[in-house]
């Protein structure tokens, strides 16, 4: 049986995991810097990328440092078409396509479809 500290515990690792994800998107070194095992650390972080509470608080997070920067998705999507550009004009394939798969990722291309 769970006690009501223990369900206090897990909300606050659940939390630091969403902060510490938010600082590079790498689920398995947050979930270890978070203080989960690193032996399961992806199999811990695929999951708690799946709750609902960890992805509302990871979402805050985003919109709050974008507010503290002061950025918008459209600023965003414009300079990674410029620097797209700027790879085209330079010939170079591979930042050209770096720059399409992020653009790809921004836009929601690559989720899975209900």
């Amino acid at each position: 049986m769970r006690t009501r500290n223990s369900d206090r515990g897990r909300g606050a690792k659940q939390t630091r995991f969403a902060r510490e994800y938010a600082v590079d998107c790498n689920g398995a070194a947050a979930a270890v810097r978070a203080g989960y095992s690193p032996r399961s650390a992806k199999v811990t972080a695929s999951r708690l990328l799946t709750k609902a509470n960890v992805r509302r608080a990871l979402r805050q997070i985003q919109q709050e440092d974008a507010a503290r920067l002061s950025l918008s998705r459209e600023a965003v999507i414009g300079q990674l078409q410029d620097a797209i550009e700027f790879a085209r004009v330079k010939q170079d394939p591979s930042a050209m396509i770096l720059g399409l798969r992020e653009l790809g990722r921004m836009m929601g291309y690559y989720e899975a479809k209900d």
